[in-house]
């Protein structure tokens, strides 16, 4: 295959067996220069770890734990200073968790209870929000609070939290500097919060999208400058539902919602957008917007079949450009360099099968190999 957005299909699991896949986190965790893809969930409770063989060509799959049902947000972060990344999730139930690597190997991973009494931590985030160089923790839950901890001195030991937020309607949560005073701020489909201190000590809510458009509040959004304009954009999606829209959103006036550019319609059809990142997928330098469908009903496999794909921009507007075309739907999937060859790949899961898909109504975990010019 050959071309600007050229990519194979290769499956990584084809029946996992479990249900619910969320909890995605990707970094290097054994340190061997090449990143690993985590995901767990329900079904009795499991997390694994997805590691690729460079010399035997294919992926290895550890096993995080079996002790729990991880929710949907992970973070990867070094909270304890080793030098060697933990992963924190929250549960399918009321916890939030702190898991640590063992001293060999990816296998068999402890884990810790810092916090009780969620309800539902959805998104889970890890930056530095006081400037100390140690990562704060960021949880939302679902049609809840938003919160940000600080981790113990003594990690394992419980955490002290702080409410940002009451009640947010929906979910969709991510972090960069939008007020340019050099501190990281929360953003969320329901308004960005503004670090204001640049230590986490006082928060200030703005608007973000506007009223008009009715966005749902169940949300994916990521930060970057998409039109090379040099101002920080967030780009939007609806996730759970169909039809479904991505947005791009500018700010344009201090204290009033963003200026919103729809690039994608309801006309178009497209089901539940739960994947997002902006990233330079071709190596050109400009980054494009990378998106996907879901299954788990949001398509059927018959007359809504899933699809991958990136938006380019082209002068002033957007070209789509199809990545994958078959019958497989993904949920949280991630760019990165999986294989280490310096071209960025795609690694997705799903949340549910449906019945009709390309894996005969089976499970699955799908990677896109990126084979363009």
């Amino acid at each position: 295959m050959s071309g600007r957005f050229a990519f194979e299909h290769a499956f990584v699991e084809t029946d996992g067996g479990y249900d619910g896949w969320g909890a995605v986190a990707v970094a290097d965790f054994d340190g061997d220069g090449r990143p690993e893809f985590a995901t767990g969930g329900k079904g009795g409770g499991f997390y694994h770890l997805y590691d690729y063989d460079v010399k035997a060509r294919t992926w290895i799959r550890h096993v995080i734990t079996n002790d729990f049902g991880p929710n949907v947000g992970a973070a990867a972060t070094d909270l304890d200073g080793d030098g060697r990344l933990e992963l924190v999730c929250g549960e399918w139930g009321d916890r939030l968790m702190w898991l640590v690597q063992p001293e060999s190997g990816l296998d068999n991973w402890s884990w810790h209870v810092v916090d009780t009494g969620l309800d539902d931590p959805h998104d889970v985030l890890a930056a530095d929000l006081n400037g100390d160089g140690r990562d704060e923790i960021i949880v939302r839950e679902k049609d809840g609070q938003l919160m940000v901890f600080q981790v113990h001195d003594r990690p394992q030991d419980p955490w002290h939290q702080t409410i940002v937020a009451e009640s947010l309607s929906g979910d969709g949560t991510a972090v960069a500097d939008l007020s340019g005073n050099g501190a990281i701020d929360i953003v969320t489909n329901m308004g960005w919060f503004e670090n204001v201190n640049g230590d986490g000590s006082k928060w200030v809510e703005h608007p973000l999208v506007p009223d008009s458009l009715n966005w749902h509040p169940e949300s994916r959004l990521v930060v970057g400058d998409v039109d090379g304009d040099g101002d920080l954009d967030v780009v939007i999606t609806e996730s759970e539902i169909g039809p479904a829209r991505l947005a791009i959103l500018r700010q344009r006036k201090a204290g009033e919602p963003w200026d919103a550019e729809v690039v994608l319609d309801t006309d178009l059809d497209l089901r539940a957008l739960h994947s997002l990142q902006i990233i330079d997928l071709d190596g050109d330098g400009q980054p494009e917007i990378f998106t996907a469908e879901m299954e788990n009903g949001k398509t059927d496999g018959v007359d809504a079949k899933p699809s991958w794909w990136c938006l380019a921009r082209e002068d002033d507007s957007w070209s789509s450009h199809v990545l994958l075309d078959a019958n497989l739907g993904t949920h949280s999937a991630v760019v990165a360099d999986y294989d280490g060859d310096g071209r960025l790949d795609i690694v997705g899961k799903l949340w549910r099968a449906n019945k009709v898909n390309g894996n005969d109504g089976r499970l699955h975990v799908d990677c896109l190999w990126n084979c363009g010019i």
